[in-house]
């Protein structure tokens, strides 16, 4: 039997202001297989949570919780999720796309602007560093939010800049090319909540204390100890923003169990302090 195929030209559901292209953004949860999808738009897709297998034109790949992906328009790719996957997804006006591509250097980011030029259909998946993440997070969340708000053409373009911005920065694309690394950032990113140490993280990796520090900072410039603060945090700021969760509930969801570390960690990686980032983004929506 054939796969269902469908063309759209715009995401699949609805946007309360479709006027806000070149640029609209679509959060969505699957837990089935998704029929095959064209889109005149270049798609940029960030996994949230979960995995799925994309098929495309040429072949297939695995998506998990952190990949973000480059789709060219008018190639067709559809999903088949590992039980639940969260995505948000960035349409973005291919044309307007490729005007502000000629102003910014070939060397920034080229996993995601570098590959614009290339021919074929495959999907480009790369990672961002854990100083970026929470940052394409952001910008994700507010162009959202602004969707069902009335604003001004220029701050909807200023805040697609942004984005653009936020993926274009010269340090946001990370290659992890061991397989040790892998390993024991899935670890992480799956048991975040756990009261980890480094000696129980070299344990549960199959590596050595000094191993395992080693490695991180030579594929993530950062240490196991930094790269976990910034999943918390991530994972914290989607909680304060998706639930009524007190700041010290949420904290505790995410492992931090003493809320005035969970508030001073959370500054390092958003700049402000839960409450205030909750504020911030209340006043926004």
């Amino acid at each position: 039997m054939r796969e269902p195929f469908t063309k759209v030209l715009l995401p699949d559901a609805p946007i309360t202001r479709p006027d806000l292209f070149p640029v609209a953004v679509r959060r969505a949860t699957h837990s089935g297989p998704t029929g095959r999808v064209l889109f005149a738009a270049t798609k940029v897709m960030m996994v949230n949570a979960g995995a799925t297998t994309l098929r495309h034109q040429s072949g297939e790949l695995k998506a998990v919780e952190g990949d973000v992906i480059l789709l060219r328009p008018g190639h067709w790719y559809s999903g088949d999720p590992s039980g639940t996957v969260v995505t948000t997804t960035a349409y973005i006006d291919t044309t307007f796309l490729h005007e502000q591509a000629r102003w910014i250097p070939k060397s920034a980011a080229p996993a995601l602007l570098g590959s614009l030029n290339k021919c074929g259909s495959d999907p480009v998946t790369f990672r961002l560093s854990p100083r970026t993440l929470p940052q394409l997070e952001s910008a994700f969340r507010v162009l959202l939010d602004i969707q069902q708000h009335e604003v001004s053409p220029l701050r909807s373009l200023s805040l697609v800049t942004g984005l653009l911005d936020v993926l274009t920065q010269s340090d946001a694309a990370i290659g992890v090319g061991d397989e040790a690394v892998r390993r024991a950032v899935a670890i992480l990113i799956e048991r975040f909540d756990q009261p980890w140490t480094l000696d129980a993280l070299a344990v549960s990796a199959a590596m050595s204390r000094s191993q395992i520090s080693r490695l991180f900072r030579k594929h993530l410039q950062i240490s196991p100890a930094e790269f976990l603060r910034h999943e918390r945090a991530r994972r914290m700021a989607d909680l304060l923003l998706s639930s009524g969760l007190s700041v010290e509930e949420a904290a505790r969801q995410v492992g931090w169990l003493d809320a005035s570390h969970a508030s001073r960690a959370f500054r390092r990686v958003y700049g402000l302090s839960p409450q205030q980032y909750r504020r911030a983004h209340e006043q926004s929506s």
